[in-house]
């Protein structure tokens, strides 16, 4: 497979120009999901996992409650276009989707070259317009095998997947194409901290060592492992494997392919003084506040809710900013007397701050720094309530799915057709429970003196 030539690609890339796709253009930076879509997720095996799309359609229900939509999951292990091509009818279309994106290319890059890529995606987006349906296009992940961009070598895996990327950047803008990259945000960074987990690894031994007197020369030893400075982020297991990341590597995908489709990261805001007074509330409603003894309480109904976190993910959040990035759901209190103060949610402490942290604003959002690990969290509860959730469709929907793909092959019993909307209808059902999971709910906030530790004798 012999890299594209320059005239190659404009070739291309003016046949992809000529595709006439205006339904699919969206205002630049506007995250496409509107009233009444069904979004199709179509993708291979990472798809298929039902983690990074579980945790893009979380979000999406606790950030826009006031649209009525629904997701769908469409990946097969193994994949390319051709093949997804291939099930498209009775897979993707049949869903009768408004918007299809489309995430492929990690089992592409064993068959196909740079050319052939780009001609099989300029098929599957007449395709997608013929249904018809707006198409949101992402890259797809990298391989986490240690990998750094600039130091890519010949046959890896991941040169072809940076050549599809690039290539599929240009053909989003010149369609005018929502379009998020996750290759090129996280090569770097998993391959930074897949070697910062492997030399934790090989100091492991090494500090075991230095603590045995018996070996000569110990003391060189002891010496080497004080003059290492550590990564300036602790690694993190993404978990998984190296194709197919586990929750961690999961979340980090869905986290930046929301950002770079332009996701709101606003959830909501409070701000008022010490004495209960001065209250500005944006994106959620403020009542019987109370102000006594440098303690500060009051109720809050969010017209939204934050980034649902798995819990098995939460480790990787610091290695993943854009996770409070979307999820921005502030408290700010002035005037208190310096000194440390804990947070309460419904009389359930779950965070501990300085009054110079409350008074430059903090985000209440489970996992946020400050957050402490309380499981009776209301809001980490309600984030795994709507997970839950979408997990329970999507199992329908994979029964809906191998109905529909039973149901298509050739000489497949007619009656196998008359199962599918008896389906449709628990799977709308399972639908709106999401959204009821995903109503927000009242709190009670409590702002109050932290207990003095007593002093050490």
């Amino acid at each position: 497979m012999n890299l594209l030539s320059n005239a190659a690609l404009s070739v291309w890339f003016l046949a992809a120009g000529m595709i006439s796709l205006a339904s699919g253009a969206e205002p630049a930076g506007q995250f496409p999901l509107r009233n009444g879509d069904v979004w199709v997720m179509a993708g291979d095996s990472i798809t298929a996992q039902h983690l990074h799309s579980n945790y893009f359609e979380a979000f999406c229900f606790a950030r826009y409650p006031e649209l009525t939509f629904a997701f769908r999951n469409s990946g097969v292990g193994g994949h390319t276009i051709p093949s997804t091509l291939a099930r498209f009818d009775y897979d993707v279309a049949a869903w009768k989707p408004t918007v299809i994106s489309v995430e492929l290319g990690m089992n592409d890059a064993g068959r196909f070259s740079r050319e052939e890529f780009l001609k099989n995606m300029n098929t599957w987006l007449e395709r997608v317009k013929s249904v018809p349906a707006r198409p949101v296009i992402f890259t797809p992940s990298a391989v986490n095998d240690g990998s750094l961009l600039a130091t890519l070598a010949k046959g890896n895996r991941n040169v072809r997947l940076n050549e599809y990327s690039l290539d599929l950047k240009t053909l989003a803008e010149q369609e005018h194409l929502p379009f998020a990259d996750q290759f090129h945000t996280l090569i770097d960074r998993w391959g930074k901290n897949t070697a910062n987990l492997q030399i934790a690894e090989l100091m492991g031994p090494a500090k075991a060592a230095a603590a045995n007197n018996a070996i000569p020369g110990v003391e060189h030893l002891r010496e080497f492992l004080k003059a290492q400075t550590p990564p300036a982020q602790a690694p993190v297991s993404l978990q998984g494997n190296p194709v197919h990341p586990g929750p961690c590597g999961q979340l980090m995908m869905a986290a930046v392919l929301l950002k770079g489709l332009g996701a709101d990261g606003f959830v909501s805001s409070v701000a008022l003084d010490a004495h209960g007074k001065n209250v500005t509330a944006k994106g959620c409603q403020v009542t019987n506040v109370n102000a006594e003894g440098n303690q500060v309480a009051f109720v809050r109904l969010d017209e939204r809710l934050p980034f649902p976190v798995p819990a098995d993910a939460a480790a990787v959040l610091p290695l993943t900013p854009e996770v409070l990035e979307l999820s921005q759901y502030s408290l700010q209190l002035t005037g208190l007397p310096s000194g440390n103060y804990q947070v309460q949610l419904n009389e359930i402490l779950v965070a501990a701050f300085t009054a110079e942290q409350l008074a430059h604003g903090v985000n209440l959002t489970p996992y946020a720094p400050g957050i402490l690990p309380e499981p009776r969290n209301p809001l980490l509860i309600q984030s795994a309530a709507i997970l839950k959730a979408v997990a329970a469709k999507e199992s329908l929907v994979s029964q809906w799915r191998g109905i529909s793909k039973s149901a298509a092959a050739t000489g497949a019993d007619p009656k196998l057709k008359g199962q599918l909307p008896g389906l449709q209808t628990r799977i709308e059902e399972a639908d709106a429970a999401i959204r009821v999971a995903a109503r927000p709910q009242k709190l009670i906030i409590q702002v109050l003196p932290a207990p003095e530790t007593p002093a050490k004798k």
